[in-house]
């Protein structure tokens, strides 16, 4: 398993960094959290082709298969060489049956093709995302656009028996993965923290790009366009905490949020800014949705998976928990794939935090210093922050446009015309 002591001393195999060690720093704020958030969240989803553009209309009226059709996720940017960029995200985040697919890319040469949002609203286009390795993996992860740890689709034979996430797809090996994109622009390298310092009873913040549409389809109805997609901050205590296992997707630390489908992938930060985990499952049970306590409120002792002699039910923290990955163990693998990044391990500098807040939309509020401001304490109630200065106002359009194929999906603000094609009367 990753140590962090060993990779300040010596990363990766001769690449030197530099680190000094790291002083002790007062908690940052929750408006500090969501700024490194703001610069370090991306959202990553395929290119709109013409061709999964009429798969994903065709299925707007069966949530079982819409959500097998266009699946938006999220994810961090953990490491920069030169103008190459990672990004750190879940494995479900990529359907096999993209991969594989060439129906789906005729319009692009059957070349797959992803897009990663960055915080400045440009789409970075990924080709040639597919690494070969099919569901189940096979072979070792070499260094590509695109490398993965585990594998997801409900239609590859072998998966179907294998525990399922949040929705409703079978996952296969360690749900973790990285992408890669290329700009000469500057973007924010988040923070790699210690995963092994999280403890029950911690806070801890999720960011991500939550789909609507996902949502709809998880709680069976009719997925009716929304175009318009916003970043959210949540926030919530650890309840438990397990050593990474493969038969569990590696997912070992649970907590209480309010996140929603669409932020898998996205980083999970601790107290100081600092990544720890990637989300990757959200609880089905919002019941504790923005609400927080010891550790004992969350599990009884009998049921305490850290308890000495009891095995860990990780059926029973998923009903209760949302849960992310260890960055610790993602580091692991990508040692392991032969991938030598010089990750950030200093803390969050102020510079990059003053960078994320100007601009944000003020709450006007007595004694305004003039920069976003929400009370994690009066918002325990609601447990999350959607930021109005993070938005994208038409997904269907930047996820079209960016590949130069046009945009064909709009909302339906009456609620009577089911999809709207662009240019199309409401019939």
């Amino acid at each position: 398993m990753f140590s962090f002591k060993l990779m300040v001393g010596q990363l990766f195999a001769g690449i030197a960094i530099g680190v000094q060690a790291m002083p002790a720093m007062a908690e940052l704020s929750p408006p500090e959290i969501n700024s490194i958030a703001r610069q370090t969240t991306v959202l990553i989803a395929p290119g709109l082709t013409p061709e999964l553009r009429r798969d994903l209309e065709e299925n707007r009226n069966n949530p079982l298969e819409n959500r097998q059709v266009w699946n938006p996720g999220s994810g961090a940017i953990v490491a920069r060489e030169g103008n190459k960029y990672y990004v750190l995200t879940v494995a479900h985040n990529f359907y096999q049956r993209y991969l594989d697919t060439p129906g789906f890319w005729q319009s692009s040469g059957g070349t797959p093709f992803y897009g990663i949002r960055t915080w400045d609203g440009e789409v970075h286009k990924i080709e040639g995302v597919n690494d070969g390795r099919g569901c189940p993996l096979r072979g070792i992860a070499e260094a590509r656009s695109l490398i993965r740890f585990g594998c997801r689709d409900r239609f590859i034979p072998g998966t179907e028996t294998v525990d399922r996430n949040s929705d409703g797809d079978a996952v296969k090996g360690i749900d973790l993965a990285i992408i890669s994109f290329t700009s000469s622009k500057d973007y924010a390298v988040a923070s790699i923290g210690d995963s092994s310092t999280v403890k029950i009873g911690d806070r801890v913040y999720i960011s991500g790009w939550p789909d609507p549409e996902q949502a709809q389809a998880q709680a069976g109805q009719s997925v009716r366009p929304v175009s318009r997609r916003q970043r959210r901050l949540a926030w919530g205590s650890v309840g438990a905490k397990l050593s990474p296992d493969a038969s569990n997707q590696g997912y070992s630390i649970f907590y209480t949020d309010c996140t929603s489908p669409g932020m898998s992938g996205g980083p999970v930060f601790d107290k100081d800014g600092r990544l720890v985990g990637n989300h990757g499952r959200g609880t089905p049970n919002k019941q504790s949705c923005g609400k927080e306590g010891s550790p004992n409120s969350f599990l009884q002792s009998s049921d305490r998976p850290d308890a000495p002699g009891q095995a860990a039910n990780t059926n029973n923290l998923s009903e209760r928990f949302s849960a992310s990955q260890q960055v610790n163990q993602a580091i692991d693998l990508i040692q392991q794939s032969r991938l030598r990044l010089p990750f950030n391990l200093q803390m969050p500098s102020a510079d990059l935090i003053r960078r994320g807040l100007a601009g944000q939309s003020v709450q006007a509020t007595s004694g305004s210093s003039g920069r976003l401001e929400f009370d994690i304490a009066a918002d325990r109630t609601s447990g999350a922050f959607d930021d109005p200065s993070d938005v994208i106002p038409d997904i269907y359009k930047e996820y079209s446009s960016f590949s130069g194929l046009g945009s064909r999906i709009k909302d339906d603000p009456g609620g009577g015309c089911g999809t709207i094609l662009l240019g199309e009367p409401c019939p």
